[in-house]
């Protein structure tokens, strides 16, 4: 059926008509299921443009070229240095056209289904929440009207050059020359899987912009590929979320975007020769075996005394050619492609501690969870990491508790970049998660052990090679009792400090050798919080090669 609305001009046009209208003023009659996950992308598609749903593998108005994407933005409130920042933020992942592994197989970047479905794309945004509310509604606590969902932006997003249209300029986003090379540098790696019959061991943590997202209703759907008999996930082309972020900030907020974000990649040139992974990479192997004191030197970095616990990170900042008035590494591509830096310092050649990536704010919240929807999964599936390791070869002082910080003694090993495989994510990782979660569902085991210092061991698996996921503590402190005030003296000052260092428990401990007069100091529904860790060992395996 041919649509009304078979030009660019028309397409366009008729989405900026919308911005500033709410859902429900759109959908008066309310014919839209407001239930429904899709009801901001029905509301728009099927009753502004009148447009049938569909899953053709053409763009939404094929006369036009052009495909319709309906997506949130979020409200987001940081610290900044002096004030509290308050943007807007991409609610989630742009997800495109479903993979199909039989039809892409074999196809060059021009003739994939990637690019001619999403060459060009009209981007309605809507405000959907405030984040700080998130955890209000996730729960049930507050209920969303989607009706009240306004729409703030409509632009046409555009990676592939256009001319002679007559559209209002400032809502045309042109993808640049950059980050489209980026961009087919993610769809190459893409298609490396798919062409060699390993799609089941694609995930979103591969790439850079682009993304492969999981994209089915169950962990259990799996689909073909192409000479193989081995299934994998459906996944959709999807654009992460603050690749689009960038975009919008610099194009919509433009010279009053908060802070400008240096790049790493200058000259684009570079990327036709290089990815961006290498690229990065080059960066850091001119200063492999140096100490930390020629790097301070060569790199003209001073050093104060409150800098000293940073100074790891003003390093990476100056090889980077990054502003080193900033607390943290970022840059253009480290953002969009939400690449997470971890320093990594090893004591004589072997890790010192096993590593910390996330908090557990609530088992109750955690024990809801199902492996395919949970945090973990989502994280490691996710997730790119660039690690840079430093190897410390200085002896620790006997009986000091700090740390050798000698310049002399520690040494920049390498970096490189890393993403958990999914042989890893769906095998050893969910398979402690499924354990550790039973653990908590039918009450941890907890054993009383006063042999002159109390110590209170659990059943929680021990991190190993094996392994590699494990729950330890997050608190300096155990506690194993709800929040209270305990009476101090600090300075010399009597006070009265706030103890809250437990979680509560979703059942009710098992306790071992527990005396009956230590009941109230250790309950059976407070545990120390806790937070999921990787092993040390583990890390050790990833980054040996550097050594």
């Amino acid at each position: 059926m041919s649509s009304v609305y078979n030009t660019k001009e028309k397409v366009h046009n008729r989405a900026l008509e919308v911005v500033g209208k709410t859902l429900g003023e759109i959908d008066v009659k309310s014919t839209m299921n407001v239930k429904n996950k899709s009801y901001p992308g029905n509301v728009i598609e099927q009753i502004w443009y009148d447009h049938p749903a569909d899953n053709h593998a053409e763009p939404d108005f094929p006369e036009a070229g052009v495909e319709l994407k309906v997506t949130p933005l979020d409200k987001q409130t940081k610290k900044g240095k002096k004030k509290k920042v308050t943007e807007l933020i991409a609610g989630e992942r742009l997800v495109l056209n479903k993979i199909n592994y039989k039809n892409e197989y074999g196809k060059s970047f021009e003739q994939s289904s990637f690019w001619h479905k999403n060459k060009m794309i009209e981007l309605i945004q809507y405000y959907r929440r405030d984040v700080s509310h998130k955890k209000k509604i996730s729960s049930g606590e507050m209920i969303e009207d989607k009706t009240k969902f306004q729409v703030l932006y409509a632009n046409l997003l555009s990676m592939t050059e256009f001319e002679g249209f007559h559209l209002p300029k400032d809502t045309i986003i042109e993808i640049p020359e950059k980050d489209l090379e980026i961009i087919k540098q993610d769809w190459n790696k893409i298609a490396e899987y798919i062409n060699s019959g390993k799609a089941e061991q694609l995930s979103e943590g591969l790439t850079y912009y682009l993304g492969a997202c999981t994209k089915s209703a169950t962990g259990d759907d799996f689909t073909k590929q192409k000479h193989t008999d081995v299934y994998a996930k459906p996944r959709a082309y999807s654009f992460k979320s603050k690749f689009i972020n960038e975009l919008i900030n610099s194009h919509i907020i433009g010279q009053e975007h908060t802070e400008a974000i240096s790049s790493i990649v200058k000259d684009v040139s570079e990327l036709e020769k290089k990815t961006l992974e290498e690229i990065i990479v080059s960066r850091f192997t001119p200063y492999y075996g140096m100490k930390q004191s020629e790097l301070i030197e060569t790199l003209g970095i001073k050093v104060g005394e409150s800098q000293q616990k940073n100074i790891n990170n003003m390093i990476i900042r100056g090889i980077l050619n990054l502003p080193t008035s900033a607390n943290e590494v970022t840059s253009e591509e480290i953002e969009k492609a939400e690449i997470s830096l971890k320093t990594i310092t090893l004591e004589m050649g072997q890790p010192r501690e096993h590593f910390k990536f996330m908090g557990i704010p609530s088992f109750l919240e955690l024990v809801k969870e199902s492996w395919e929807k949970s945090k973990v999964y989502d994280f490691f599936e996710r997730k790119k990491f660039l690690l840079l390791v430093f190897n410390n070869l200085g002896k620790k002082k006997k009986n000091s508790g700090s740390d050798n910080t000698n310049p002399e003694d520690i040494i920049f090993v390498g970096a490189k970049f890393w993403n958990m495989p999914v042989s890893d994510i769906d095998g050893p990782v969910k398979e402690v998660w499924k354990t550790e979660l039973e653990k908590l569902k039918n009450g941890v085991e907890l054993k009383f052990i006063d042999n002159k210092k109390i110590i209170i061991k659990n059943n929680f698996i021990n991190p190993s090679l094996e392994n590699i996921l494990c729950l330890r503590p997050d608190a300096s402190l155990a506690q194993y009792k709800s929040k209270y005030y305990k009476d101090v003296i600090e300075k010399g000052i009597p006070k009265r400090k706030l103890m809250n260092n437990s979680v509560k428990l979703p059942h009710p401990a098992k306790w071992i050798n527990r005396p009956d007069n230590e009941k109230e100091n250790y309950s059976d529904d407070y545990i120390t919080k806790q937070a999921w860790w990787l092993s040390k060992e583990y890390i050790y395996e990833q980054i040996k090669d550097l050594l």
